[in-house]
């Protein structure tokens, strides 16, 4: 679902967690404010001047800052005749979730954000959040044939719409990796031989064995559980999951499972061993760079269709990928990354119909998703596109997973012409946990909630990447979570859980 260039977004969450948790507290996360939710008002897009609109999105792409200021000059050149407003892009914001929780602190205008699911829930409790019910009816009827009226039915939070979907791949190809072809075919490796993940470490033995210099593994996410199902923050949050894909009803400490203390073991092992080697705490040079360079041979990663070529683009390599889980859908991942307007807008109403027009503009979306033709893209004669001649990459092509609609956008070279459909289908047949459309209101647990988030965040990067013996590591966070509630929260957890079932 994600192109490893955001590592460097990802690799501080540690910090920005702990700076998140701070923000939460300081605005007082249990009290109500006086930044109350704007409602729809039929009269204001009439009596207003139009405004000057904030959009707020993370990108790896704003690594490149020419070409993502040609991308903003060019949609900003459309919705300005398209909709009379002027746009303006905050994009290189390195901490997300931490400044945008600065900026919405301090007053700061934002129209529209892209949230991950920790900012999503801040909002929320702080009543930073425009509802959208109002606004979607009246200026988002496009949104509505896009996305559909279910998939914006699971986004609800008690009823109310806070948050709207976007179309992209929800399903994942979980236990993934991403792994040279040049070294498996020196090495007379083949793809359909690595069936398991201890195969993949025989691989990894003898990589290393014949290239010591080479470094080994690493992953395209904050800890190298970040492709296995149970640790990701689709689940809702950490504490309480159904296992199993999401298929148990009852919920379970993870924590104290067997499929997460020997993915602890093994990362530890593989660090033991030689093959992973990056310190997460330190923001070095990026996958795609290592990739790129010939330094790296492998990376955990997500699975989804065209999983190979994407990666191929991001750093010029041939590259295969073997998956040792099953497709699935787990937890609310349509509903865990939405879009949002915060209650601060200049104009909810101009914010929905700028929203509405980059669900439904095709060029929009393409400019985002590809950059601008004929510089970052060509399109070929069957209606497919690629690279430029003299140009073996593309900045945007794995950022596009954040914008409202994927499914409006050209198929790149290398994928069939049925890209999308084939999307589609995989996120309709991949198998759907049972708390599918189910969002966890942290309310009633909220200081215990916070408590264990800040314990998970201590542990998480050092326990995940192997930096600590789990034998030691795991019990120890164990003790500090059964010490601050971690079962009272499943258990509020498992409660509104089965009322969910009742509806």
């Amino acid at each position: 679902m994600e192109r490893k260039a955001k590592r460097q977004i990802q690799c501080v969450v540690l910090i920005a967690g702990f700076l998140l948790l701070f923000s939460i507290a300081q605005k007082g996360y249990l009290t109500k404010t006086e930044n109350k939710p704007q409602m729809y008002t039929a009269k204001e897009a009439d009596t207003k001047e139009p405004p000057t609109l904030v959009v707020a999105y993370p990108t790896a792409a704003a690594m490149f800052p020419e070409d993502q200021k040609m991308v903003e000059e060019a949609v900003k050149e459309i919705v300005r005749k398209k909709l009379g407003i002027e746009v303006k892009f905050l994009t290189n914001l390195w901490n997300y979730e931490s400044e945008i929780s600065s900026m919405l602190a301090g007053q700061q205008q934002i129209d529209l954000l892209f949230c991950h699911n920790n900012l999503f829930q801040e909002m929320l409790m702080n009543n930073e959040l425009c509802q959208l019910d109002g606004l979607l009816e009246t200026f988002g009827r496009g949104i509505i044939d896009a996305v559909g009226r279910d998939m914006i039915d699971i986004c609800k939070v008690q009823g109310k719409l806070y948050g709207l979907p976007n179309n992209r791949d929800y399903a994942v190809g979980w236990q993934g990796y991403i792994l040279r072809k040049d070294i498996l075919d020196k090495y007379g490796i083949r793809k359909e031989d690595i069936t398991s993940e201890e195969k993949l470490e025989i691989v990894f033995a003898i990589v290393k064995g014949a290239e010591p210099e080479l470094e080994i593994v690493d992953c395209d996410n904050t800890t190298m559980l970040g492709n296995q199902y149970f640790t990701d923050n689709a689940n809702n949050s950490p504490f309480g999951v159904h296992m199993d894909y999401g298929r148990e009803q009852k919920l379970t400490n993870v924590f104290k499972t067997k499929e997460y203390r020997e993915a602890l073991e093994r990362v530890y092992r593989w660090r033991q061993l030689g093959y992973l080697e990056k310190d997460p705490f330190k923001i070095t040079d990026s996958i795609d760079n290592r990739m790129r360079n010939g330094t790296l041979f492998a990376y955990a990663c997500r699975g989804k269709p065209g999983i190979e070529q994407q990666e191929k683009l991001s750093h010029n390599r041939d590259v295969v990928f073997v998956q040792f889980g099953e497709n699935a859908v787990i937890g609310n991942a349509a509903s865990v990354m939405p879009w949002a307007i915060p209650a601060n807008t200049v104009s909810a109403e101009k914010s929905m119909q700028l929203l509405n027009l980059f669900y439904t503009d095709a060029e929009i979306m393409n400019l985002f998703s590809y950059g601008i033709e004929g510089v970052h893209y060509v399109k070929k004669a069957n209606g497919q596109i690629t690279v430029p001649e003299g140009k073996s990459t593309n900045p945007f092509i794995g950022e596009a997973w954040r914008m409202p609609n994927q499914f409006i956008t050209y198929v790149w070279e290398g994928n069939p012409p049925t890209h999308w459909q084939n999307v589609r289908r995989i996120n309709e047949e991949s198998i759907h946990g049972c708390d599918y459309g189910f969002y966890f209101d942290i309310t009633p647990v909220s200081t215990e909630y916070l408590e264990l988030t800040s314990i998970y965040n201590k542990y998480r990067v050092i326990l995940e990447n192997g930096l600590v013996d789990p034998e030691e590591g795991l019990e120890q966070m164990n003790r500090e979570l059964e010490a601050n509630f971690i079962e009272e929260v499943i258990a509020e957890k498992q409660r509104q859980f089965e009322r969910f079932l009742l509806k």
